[in-house]
């Protein structure tokens, strides 16, 4: 009973917001990106570095889109070490990101907060053997918050936080950190 009350109530609360947003249904994403190792032994390493991240979302209703991106990071490592001092080197990190993003539009469209979960990937030039172990899928979820420029709200400004993880034992865990624009094209659904 309290379940069937509860969503009920949420879904009458959604009628109205529907007629809020006017995002489109193509929204392009590019940003500077901060990409940081946070835990795993294949990362003990490595300290924080620049990146980019381009990324497209299709907003398949109002208040779900399916989104994809990449991520390009130069974390810095520790190559060697001796009684002299170490050396440092900037190594390639290519995250890629796919997944669902559930979206809440808030002040009549012109903010909208959201979170995404879903698959990633990471690879780098070395294949099997570089410095961030073999290639492999990831878990990854984000959070993202954005705001509208335009009385449209066909361009904003973002900042994501996402999480790239492997499941099981964690054996790298990365995070980045994007402020971004986002440019939306077409009708929204």
């Amino acid at each position: 009973m309290r379940t069937s009350v509860l969503l009920s109530c949420l879904a009458l609360l959604a009628g109205p917001s529907y007629a809020q947003s006017p995002v489109g249904r193509h929204n392009f994403e590019f940003g500077v990106a901060g990409v940081f190792p946070v835990s795993g032994y294949r990362t003990s390493a490595y300290s924080a570095g620049p990146g980019w991240r381009a990324g497209y979302e299709l907003r398949l209703v109002k208040h779900l889109g399916a989104e994809a991106g990449f991520t390009a990071g130069w974390p810095v490592g520790t190559d060697t070490c001796s009684r002299f001092g170490c050396t440092y080197s900037r190594h390639n990190l290519n995250l890629l990101d796919y997944g669902l993003r559930g979206v809440a539009p808030l002040a009549a469209g012109r903010v909208e907060l959201s979170i995404g979960l879903g698959g990633g990937y990471v690879w780098h030039q070395y294949g099997f053997s570089g410095p961030f172990g073999p290639n492999q899928g990831l878990f990854q979820y984000s959070g993202k918050a954005a705001l509208a420029l335009d009385r449209k709200g066909r361009v904003r400004v973002s900042f994501t936080v996402r999480e790239w993880r492997d499941l099981g034992r964690p054996t790298q865990q990365w995070l980045s950190t994007t402020v971004g624009v986002i440019v939306g094209l077409g009708r929204r659904p």
